[in-house]
C-alpha cells in the first residue's frame, strides 16, 4: 500500500536531553533517554548522531520512554576501528546496549543506515520489536557504475589516516549546508550547525567514512524477508540520497509491510518535520 500526503512543517522548542553513557559490546555508548511508557528505540544514520532525533524526541516522550544512541565512532560513542563499523557488528552492538539497559523495545525506528541496522538486528532476532519504522531506509547497494566505484574509493579514503583530519580541518558551514541540501532536504540553521560540529570532529568523520567502506548490503533482501515484525517504510519523495522507490522494494520483501510516501520532503524528512515523524511512530501504540 502506498500513501502520498502533504504535511506542514512545524518547529518546536527542544529541551536539553538527559544523557548518559553505557558500556556494551566493548564500547562506551552515548545514550539519550526521555519520558515514560512503552520504549521506543531511535537509531540515526551515517554521519549523524542522536542530534538527528532531537526535535522528534519531545513529541514522543510525552507518551513513550524514548531511547536514542550514537552509533560506534559517531558523536560521543567510542570505536576501536573498522571492525566496529560493519552492519552485523553495529546490529549486535545496538542489541547489546538494549540488553545492558534491561530494555526490549517493541517499536524501533531508524533513519537511512539506522533502519538497515535495525532490520539486520531484527532479522537475526537480536531484538524483538513488534513494529519497525524506516525513514528513508538505506537497504540496498548502489547499482551500476556508482556501485562498482563507490566501495573502492570509500575504502581508500576511510583507511587513509590523514583524510579524516584533512576533511574536518577544511570543513566549512557553507559546504555542510550544501551537502545537506543535496539530499533533497531543507535544513534550518540549527540543523546545519549541529552537522557542522560533527564534521569538524576528525574521529566522527573517520567513523562515517569507515562505515560506508565496511558495509555490505548484498544480503539485506534476505534479511528483510526474515523479519517477523510489521514494517512501515517512510519515504520522502524528494530524497536525493536514497531513491524513494527503495521503500517499495523493501516492503515487497517483508511479510507484513506498508509504504508511506510524503511529497516535498528529502532524505532528512524526520528533521524537516519532526511532528510528522513522531506522529507515524505514535500511531503504532497499542
Amino acid at each position: 500500500m502506498s500513501v502520498a500526503v502533504e504535511q506542514e512543517q512545524e518547529r518546536i522548542a527542544t529541551p536539553e536531553p538527559k544523557e548518559h553513557f553505557v558500556q556494551a559490546d566493548g564500547l562506551r555508548w552515548h545514550v539519550v533517554e526521555e519520558g515514560d511508557g512503552p520504549t521506543v528505540l531511535l537509531v540515526h544514520g551515517t554521519a549523524a548522531s542522536v542530534h538527528s532525533w532531537r526535535k522528534v524526541i519531545p513529541h514522543l516522550s510525552a507518551r513513550f520512554h524514548v531511547v536514542a544512541l550514537d552509533l560506534p565512532g559517531h558523536g560521543q560513542t567510542t570505536s576501536r576501528g573498522s571492525s566496529d563499523l560493519t552492519l552485523p557488528r553495529m546490529a549486535s552492538g545496538v542489541a547489546a546496549v538494549m540488553k545492558a539497559l534491561g530494555l526490549s523495545p517493541k517499536i524501533v525506528a531508524g533513519h537511512s543506515a539506522g533502519a538497515a541496522i535495525l532490520a539486520e538486528a531484527a532479522s537475526r532476532k537480536l531484538i524483538a520489536p513488534t513494529t519497525l519504522v524506516s525513514f528513508n531506509g538505506a537497504f540496498f547497494p548502489f547499482g551500476g557504475l556508482a556501485g562498482s566505484l563507490f566501495s573502492p574509493i570509500a575504502k581508500f579514503v576511510a583507511f587513509n589516516p590523514f583524510v579524516p583530519r584533512l576533511l574536518s580541518g577544511v570543513a566549512r558551514q557553507s559546504t555542510v549546508e550544501r551537502l545537506l541540501r543535496d539530499t533533497g532536504s531543507e535544513p534550518d540553521p540549527e540543523d546545519i550547525e549541529h552537522y557542522f560540529r560533527l564534521f569538524k570532529d576528525p574521529d566522527h568523520v573517520a567513523a562515517a567514512l569507515g562505515m560506508m567502506a565496511a558495509w555490505d548490503l548484498s544480503t539485506m533482501e534476505q534479511a528483510l524477508a526474515r523479519i517477523e515484525a510489521s514494517c512501515i517504510f517512510v519515504a520522502g519523495d524528494n530524497d536525493k540520497a536514497v531513491p524513494p522507490a527503495s521503500a517499495d522494494r523493501a516492503a515487497s520483501r517483508c511479510r507484513h509491510a506498508v509504504t508511506l510516501h510524503y511529497r516535498g520532503y528529502g532524505h532528512l524528512l524526520h528533521e524537516e518535520n519532526p511532528r510528522l515523524a513522531a506522529g507515524i511512530i505514535m500511531g503504532l501504540e497499542t
